[in-house]
């Protein structure tokens, strides 16, 4: 079952263990993975899950919808992506890490599911915060190792140049084409 938010669910940060929470019930915490490092002081400060949020949630929902998660993954990578998009650090890209490919000719989209690829392989990638030159990406699942000392964890994000970017459609219709 899908979560439905409501106005009680409540952005906060815990002290103790260093992680920003949503609280979604008395009974019912979900643990973002984030440190205090990665985000504004504002995320230290409680907050409302907003109207945005709520629209965000259920965009992105739909946008991984085909995606072969269950719910409770969906859900996890959704909430993740809105705790970035709320109090993340502003981000420099790091392209350096990935191999540039050119394929867009425009922004991606908001929620667009994408690929990056690097020395140690590649990985699917939500874009949850679009630029016209470079956006953040949140990593679906799994790790990516990027160098001897940066690795990626399910989760992470990254702010990466667009031309280091492959649409997922085309890497889908690639994949067809060799199967």
């Amino acid at each position: 079952m899908i979560l439905v938010p409501n106005d009680s669910w409540q952005w906060n940060y815990d002290e103790k263990t260093d992680s920003l929470l949503l609280d979604l019930s008395d009974r019912m915490q979900f643990t973002t993975a984030f440190r205090s490092k990665q985000l504004t002081p504002q995320a230290k400060c409680s907050h409302q899950f907003t109207l945005d949020d709520a629209s965000h949630y259920y965009h992105l929902l739909e946008c991984i919808g085909e995606l072969p998660f269950s719910e409770a993954e969906r859900v996890q990578i959704v909430l993740n992506a809105i705790a970035v998009i709320r109090f993340a650090k502003p981000q420099m890209p790091q392209s350096w890490y990935f191999r540039e490919f050119n394929l867009l000719h425009e922004a991606p989209l908001f929620g667009e599911v994408v690929t990056l690829v690097c020395e140690s392989g590649h990985r699917d990638f939500l874009v949850i915060e679009p630029g016209d030159n470079a956006s953040i990406c949140l990593l679906l699942e799994g790790t990516m190792q990027l160098a001897e000392d940066k690795v990626l964890t399910a989760h992470s994000f990254i702010k990466v140049m667009n031309n280091r970017i492959i649409p997922f459609h085309a890497v889908s219709n690639q994949l067809l084409r060799l199967a």
